[in-house]
């Protein structure tokens, strides 16, 4: 019988399958890898949400940094 730990070590040992990949205005980009094409699916959805909006980014320290915009976000398969 697996324990809940035995089943968390599990999963953060499946391998990373697919990468969402946001597009700032500026053509600064940020990758985040998931382990299913559901789960980055859902990822995307909160960073689509983003697109076309003025956020302020932040900083390394947590402090305001400049003002970003998201003009897109792609998902693609890790090969």
């Amino acid at each position: 019988m697996f324990t809940a730990l035995d089943r968390i070590a599990a999963a953060r040992t499946a391998p990373l399958t697919h990468r969402v990949t946001t597009t700032f205005a500026d053509g600064a980009k940020r990758a985040h890898d998931t382990r299913s094409a559901a789960t980055a699916e859902v990822f995307a959805v909160g960073e689509r949400r983003k697109i076309g909006r003025d956020l302020i980014s932040r900083n390394v320290d947590l402090t305001a940094g400049p003002v970003v915009r998201v003009v897109s976000v792609e998902i693609a398969e890790i090969a």
